[in-house]
């Protein structure tokens, strides 16, 4: 589908949601390693690595939904290349 006249891209609105699901991704990972640290006396070994895979994670929602979304073919075909 090609873009409308004087429509510039993707609509901020649809990627307005991006922070907050960063801080809850980020929170999420740092509760759940606090949580394995006291269990398992393991310092902030599991903290560190919960914050980190949840902006992992956060990264590679993003990349995939930006591929998915905006993803064009070099052909200009216009479809994705996936085969979707």
């Amino acid at each position: 589908m090609e873009p409308k006249k004087g429509e510039n891209g993707p609509s901020p609105m649809r990627f307005a949601g991006l922070g907050i699901q960063l801080a809850i991704m980020i929170l999420a990972g740092l509760y759940i390693g606090q949580w394995a640290d006291r269990r398992l006396g393991t310092g902030a070994l599991f903290t560190i690595l919960g914050v980190f895979l949840g902006f992992g994670g956060t990264m590679w929602s993003v990349i995939t939904e930006l591929n998915g979304k905006t993803g064009r073919r070099e052909d200009g075909s216009g479809k994705r290349g996936d085969g979707k």
